[in-house]
């Protein structure tokens, strides 16, 4: 579980006017990037995680580069660079997962931990006689268990062992916030 955050009706952030710009560019409601970015970063454009992730968006050097950001990003090319990799990551998603509200769950633990230990998750799925195209009781089940050893060394996956815990909570959190910030600011 965990505590959805308080929330009035008007402004859920400084960075609102940002998550509109760039929102249309996914097809998505900007409050889902203002989702992302609230557990990403609580809204601090300068926050850094002990893994190496910065900014509001929290992306990794790497990605934050390769989608266009400085290693000291503004608010708004955190956002921008984000969007871009969230539409790259659905784009691959979008051949794999064709539920348009399946998929967002998918992008979503892939934006957390990276596409590799997705894929895995998924072929992991297969393998077991899961439904691999299905987020919850599914996927997210054979990403749990690449936390056991009996698992991680199957010859579908190929990322190894994963702390899957996180990306698993990471995508609740955000459909929980998400649905949140739709409820109260229509």
């Amino acid at each position: 579980t965990f505590t959805l955050p308080k929330v009035s009706p008007g402004a859920i952030s400084p960075y609102d006017s940002l998550f509109q710009i760039y929102a249309p560019e996914l097809g998505w409601d900007w409050r889902m990037l203002a989702s992302i970015a609230y557990h990403e970063s609580h809204f601090n454009p300068n926050a850094q995680s002990w893994r190496g992730a910065y900014g509001l968006m929290q992306l990794m050097p790497q990605a934050a580069i390769r989608f266009g950001c400085t290693s000291t990003p503004s608010a708004e090319c955190s956002i921008q660079a984000a969007t871009k990799y969230i539409k790259y990551l659905n784009t691959l998603w979008s051949k794999r997962v064709f539920n348009e509200s399946e998929r967002i769950k998918f992008v979503l633990a892939s934006y957390n931990m990276g596409q590799g230990h997705i894929i895995d998750a998924q072929n992991l799925a297969r393998e077991l006689g899961m439904k691999d195209t299905l987020w919850d009781g599914n996927v997210a089940e054979a990403l749990l268990l690449k936390q056991q050893e009996k698992y991680y060394t199957m010859k579908c996956v190929k990322h190894g062992y994963c702390n899957a815990r996180e990306p698993v909570t990471f995508v609740r959190k955000i459909l929980g916030t998400f649905d949140l910030y739709r409820s109260v600011n229509d």
